[in-house]
């Protein structure tokens, strides 16, 4: 009896040291890792690296068989700008053929679009006789033209100053009475001057002449003649000769200035500033794989050894313990 609870002891424990499990199909394990790779061979060299061809874990041995890869996302390292100058305020994004650019920063400027200018205007008058300041207008309204716009203004002139400029010949007429017509002699100027009913006879006298009319040192009388009939006067025979005159006369300039003011003219604007991916640049993207293990089958033949082993190992037991009994008995009866 004692015998047979040490082999029944013996068996047990072979059984715990050596389980007989039967084992199942495999079943499936699977194993994530995120990659962030330039290219889709450099995802598969990485997963393949990460992901061992065995994988152990809770005491079973499981197989790769796949790896499975998923792109999550796609990213552009480089941007592409556009600078956009707008009249109103900028949108935040804008399409442009299948590109969409998103505003990266905006400024709010005051941009001039067309140029101030101060045109100087000059204007003058002449006068045929000498002048002083107080007789010149302080003023004078000239039409001129506007440089910028094209447009005629009218320009309020101020007095600058007054200084002569030159010498003119001019043309004039004067008056010459005689008295005594009927006389054979007339009577001009306390002179006697021999009648004569064509032209009046008054060579020799141009000088005289040409100071009663208060010409200028010059001046040429370049004409004499009648200028109507005889006429009476105060009881006494007249008549009038006319004395073209061609006088030299000292012109005095009074010169005038004024502005037009063209004001500048701006306009607020926006420069934005647009960015899209460049997808023609550095790309970077984020790929999933997942890695599918089936757990490893333990074949039937091992299972089969192993109950062999254990079997002879019982058998040995039991002979040692049957060898160790029987001398046992030997050596009571011997004993006896």
């Amino acid at each position: 009896m004692k015998k047979k609870k040490i082999v029944a002891i013996a068996f047990s424990f072979l059984l715990m040291a050596f389980p007989l499990q039967v084992f199942a199909a495999g079943s499936d394990l699977t194993k994530e890792i995120t990659l962030t790779v330039k290219n889709e061979a450099d995802s598969r060299e990485l997963a393949e690296k990460e992901f061992q061809e065995t994988w152990k874990e809770g005491g079973k041995t499981y197989e790769r068989s796949e790896i499975t890869y998923k792109l999550v996302e796609t990213k552009y390292l480089d941007k592409k700008e556009k600078e956009m100058e707008l009249k109103s305020e900028p949108e935040q994004t804008f399409t442009e053929g299948k590109t969409v650019y998103t505003l990266k920063k905006t400024e709010k400027v005051e941009k001039t679009i067309a140029e101030g200018d101060v045109q100087t205007v000059t204007a003058y008058d002449d006068y045929d006789y000498a002048v002083t300041e107080d007789d010149i207008p302080a003023t004078k309204t000239v039409t001129e033209t506007n440089q910028i716009t094209g447009e005629q203004e009218e320009v309020i002139c101020s007095f600058t100053g007054i200084h002569p400029v030159g010498i003119v010949m001019v043309n004039n007429a004067m008056t010459i009475t005689f008295e005594n017509y009927d006389a054979a002699y007339y009577e001009w100027n306390g002179n006697y001057i021999p009648r004569n009913d064509d032209i009046p006879q008054l060579a020799g006298y141009e000088d005289q002449l040409l100071a009663s009319a208060g010409a200028a040192e010059g001046s040429v009388i370049t004409g004499i003649s009648w200028s109507g009939e005889p006429y009476e006067a105060d009881g006494i025979l007249c008549r009038d000769a006319t004395a073209t005159v061609e006088q030299q006369i000292q012109v005095y300039r009074a010169n005038y200035q004024g502005k037009i003011i063209t004001p500048e003219e701006r306009e607020t604007v926006y420069k934005a500033t647009y960015e899209a991916p460049d997808k023609e640049g550095n790309v970077e993207y984020e790929v999933q794989a997942t890695a599918t293990y089936i757990e490893k089958a333990v074949p039937v033949f091992n299972y089969v050894l192993t109950a062999i082993i254990i079997l002879l190992l019982l058998a040995l037991l039991y002979l040692v313990l049957f060898w160790i009994a029987k001398h046992k008995k030997d050596k009571e009866d011997r004993n006896n």
